[in-house]
């Protein structure tokens, strides 16, 4: 048996034995005189005489040293510990000594060692065992084909322990028992299955195999309680069909109900009564059974694990998909009216990043908190999303609604109404997102929704009363419940996900970020007049006085002129009802828009005009000159056209037309400059006196 173990396995280690110390990049072991004279056989004179050879080959500076430095010679040693020790590596290993060798590999010797002072020291037998084990027991597999994969390789090697005992006991030195009290303490140590650990028992399988010449070695190893039938009382199908039956019942009654069931049909036809560990193996804890009775749950939240789903890649780039729903803010309650209210929130959420581009806040659901979310999100990006996903939300059928969602349709947008909600799943994690890490910071946040399973979901009842009293006699009222849930939500939008994602914990960056840095190749870019014909408010107008608007915008009057560059709207509208739309946070301009049912056809733009103060001591005369200059410059264009039209009428009548009407159309077909004169009382000065006009013309 000597030759299945290296021969450090055969040492005699003793306490400080071996010592490792680390001078640079590699340990150096240092072994003990004792420990050396034991292995190589050497007497105490012969190292004597080896120390001072090696100590003359150092500088004598270093001789008082208790460590000697290494200078490549052999015997390096040094004293520590009372005693001395010898470097490893420095131990010669010339021919036919070869005391090197002796010690084997370093790293393997540093182990035994350690495993003597940790008292898990490997034995010679044991290492044999093993060896023999690990060669021997794939081959037993075969006949374990029908146990599991952890029970297998398990009966494998009980076989393969007593192919050991076969193979060594005839020549094993000791008496006839000494391999089985051997083998007694490594199977202990092993924890090795279906094989017996005492000594006695493990003979009593050996005495079994050779009594029955018949019989091999897996003959004796099994599974336990192999054939056993005694417990095999109820192999009734018919019980197995009752509780199968009440099992899939949308009444989903408990298991203790369909027990008392069954053993009543068992007492009216006789049958014995099983136990109720039968039906728990038999029945109830089958996962065939929880798999083909889940209908039981019908559209409940349980259900949800036994259907199955359609998994869906992440949106490509911003503005593939934006995804709108809303939800209650849990933050504590506030007056308004008189009443505890709490705020919902629709947010509007782009697939790809996660970025919150849109939300609006209100006391309830109405397609008016939906149409200002989507406006801020539009606003702000400067685009429209190829798509978006929502709900049939309260007011998505109303006609302003309807609306919308034709003039975004008509623009490129996608939108789709579905009532699933796996369907705009991002946007509803989000909002459990949200309660995890953000809102807690909150000091008004008391908890997440009612359907939360969570151990942590709610605050305690005395804690909500405490933030409760302490908002009212803050004035926690609507606006800054807005607030502070506006808080919230940027706040997450500028959270790196890898600050609390572990799915994302390499990814360094924000929602709001990654939205930013992401290309948007299927967007549909607006412009200014588009997001005012989808979002602004709009009013039915009448363009009269050559172009000028005027309108009352929150009570106040508004005056509004279109400019001479659209002198054909201005025409051809005069006195026609068209749409206004504006932006309530920006008056500065307002556009003009024609009805075709539902959709809305551009026409021109309108700029704020100052109206004139002309008394008083702050007089301000500039604005009058430019009105003036716009009316000017719409009345020549008005004069070119009646000249063009009544021109042509002339020229047919010959001899008979009016001689200047006539002059004046030849003068405008051959491109003659027609001199402005100044008419007498008028307050409109000529081109080469004021440059008012010049002005207003550079700024069309």
């Amino acid at each position: 048996m000597d030759c299945f173990l290296p021969r450090n396995d055969k040492m005699n280690f003793k306490q400080n034995d071996i010592i490792t110390r680390n001078t640079g990049d590699t340990p150096t072991v240092w072994l003990s005189q004792r420990l050396v004279m034991d292995v190589c056989n050497i007497s105490d004179l012969h190292f004597r005489k080896n120390r001072a050879t090696y100590k003359n080959s150092v500088q004598k500076c270093y001789h008082h040293h208790n460590i000697l430095p290494d200078t490549g010679k052999g015997w390096r040693w040094a004293k520590m510990d009372a005693g001395f020790y010898y470097d490893l590596s420095r131990i010669p290993n010339r021919s036919p000594q070869n005391y090197r060798e002796l010690f084997g590999d370093a790293a393997e010797l540093v182990k035994n060692y350690n495993d003597f002072l940790n008292g898990t020291q490997t034995t010679e037998f044991e290492t044999m065992f093993k060896r023999h084990l690990n060669q021997v027991y794939r081959s037993y597999l075969e006949f374990y084909n029908n146990a599991n994969e952890i029970q297998r390789p398990a009966l494998a090697k009980a076989c393969a322990v007593i192919d050991f005992i076969i193979e060594y006991k005839d020549n094993y030195q000791g008496t006839k028992n000494k391999i089985y009290k051997d083998l007694e303490t490594v199977l202990k140590k092993l924890d090795l299955q279906y094989i017996p650990h005492h000594h006695l028992r493990l003979k009593e399988k050996i005495d079994e195999l050779f009594e029955t010449e018949s019989l091999a070695i897996p003959d004796v190893i099994k599974l336990p309680r192999t054939g056993n039938t005694n417990s095999v009382v109820f192999d009734d199908p018919e019980l197995k069909s009752w509780a199968m039956q009440m099992r899939q019942m949308p009444q989903n009654y408990s298991n203790d109900y369909i027990i008392r069931k069954i053993n009543e049909m068992c007492e009216l036809t006789g049958k014995k009564i099983p136990s109720r560990r039968w039906f728990g193996q038999n029945v109830f804890e089958l996962p065939a059974t929880k798999f083909l009775t889940s209908k039981r749950f019908g559209s409940s939240r349980k259900s949800h694990i036994f259907k199955s789903y359609i998994p869906r890649q992440n949106a490509l780039y911003s503005g593939d998909c934006w995804e709108m729903d809303a939800t209650r803010v849990n933050i504590t309650s506030h007056i308004d009216d008189g009443k505890d209210k709490f705020l919902m929130v629709v947010a509007i959420r782009d697939v790809h990043s996660g970025d919150i581009l849109g939300y609006s806040f209100d006391h309830s659901e109405n397609r008016r908190v939906y149409e200002n979310a989507m406006a801020m999100a539009v606003q702000k990006t400067g685009y429209l999303p190829y798509e978006i996903v929502t709900d049939r939300f309260p007011g998505h059928n109303t006609p302003e609604m309807e609306e919308l969602f034709v003039r975004m349709e008509a623009l490129g947008v996608h939108i789709e109404l579905s009532h699933d909600a796996n369907r705009k799943a991002g946007v509803e994690r989000f909002f459990r997102t949200l309660q995890q890490i953000t809102m807690p910071d909150s000091d008004y946040f008391y908890g997440d929704g009612i359907m939360s399973r969570s151990l942590s979901a709610f605050r305690s009842p005395e804690y909500i009363a405490q933030i409760k009293k302490e908002s009212k006699k803050a004035g926690f009222d609507m606006y800054k419940a807005v607030e502070e849930s506006t808080n919230i939500i940027e706040s997450f939008r500028s959270t790196l996900y890898s600050k609390y994602s572990r799915k994302h914990s390499k990814l360094h960056k924000s929602p709001r970020q990654l939205h930013e840095e992401s290309e948007k190749p299927h967007v549909i870019q607006l412009s200014e007049a588009a997001i005012s014909m989808l979002f602004g408010r709009k009013k039915e107008i009448q363009i009269r006085n050559n172009g000028q608007i005027v309108t009352e915008v929150l009570g106040i009057k508004m005056h509004y002129f279109i400019s001479p560059a659209y002198y054909d709207i201005i025409k051809n509208y005069h006195s026609k009802s068209v749409v206004l739309s504006y932006d309530i946070e920006n008056l500065d301009v307002v556009f003009l828009w024609e009805k075709h049912g539902q959709l809305l056809k551009s026409l021109c733009e309108a700029e704020y005009f100052e109206p004139a103060q002309t008394f008083g001591p702050n007089k301000a005369m500039q604005q009058v000159g430019v009105a003036k200059a716009r009316e000017k410059a719409i009345l020549e264009l008005k004069e070119n056209d009646i000249a063009e039209v009544m021109g042509e009428e002339n020229l047919l009548l010959g001899r008979y037309g009016k001689k200047d009407e006539l002059n004046t159309a030849d003068d405008y077909y051959n491109g003659a400059a027609i001199p402005i004169k100044k008419v007498s009382g008028s307050d409109v000065l000529p081109d080469n006196e004021s440059g008012i006009f010049d002005d207003f013309r550079s700024e069309y």
